[in-house]
């Protein structure tokens, strides 16, 4: 009982990966967004995916490292 901790803090990282590897894939990959009606379309529409596939990473970045400085906390303090 005494990794329960550490388990869950792994499952919850990868809960959160691969959530947001399937919300890349099934949501942003597909996502066509007309602007002009035109060639530049395209542009504009990888500009956009890139932008959010880029956010989204940052993100689950940024909430991973605050999970596991949480959980080294807490772990430390109880050591």
């Amino acid at each position: 009982m005494r990794l329960f901790g550490l388990f869950m803090l792994i499952f919850i990282m990868w809960i959160m990966i691969l959530v947001v590897s399937y919300f890349l894939i099934f949501i942003i990959g597909p996502l066509h967004i007309n602007v002009f009606y035109n060639s530049t379309d395209r542009l504009i529409s990888s500009i956009i995916k890139a932008s959010l596939a880029i956010g989204l990473v940052v993100v689950l970045i940024l909430l991973l490292g605050t999970l596991k400085t949480k959980y080294l906390q807490k772990t430390l303090k109880r050591n």
